[in-house]
């Protein structure tokens, strides 16, 4: 499986995007900030769109949701 870039320019469509992905990885929001060396409540933040990541972080969950989706 393939993941989609996360969005860039629509900081709206970042937090849905990557709730959507962690679903579909079956991933927590806890795995996901410890792989990202960040807190959960970041992670959240990032979903509910009270905070963006930048764009490195953006790159790196990316591939982080990639490579869990393909196991």
């Amino acid at each position: 499986m393939h993941t989609s870039l996360p969005p860039t320019e629509d900081s709206e469509a970042f937090g849905p995007w990557l709730g959507h992905q962690l679903r579909r990885a079956g991933m927590s929001q806890a795995h996901l900030a410890d792989q990202v060396g960040t807190t959960r409540a970041t992670v959240s933040a990032w979903i509910t769109g009270r905070a963006e990541p930048h764009d490195e972080t953006r790159a790196r969950i990316a591939d982080i949701l990639a490579t869990a989706q393909l196991s």
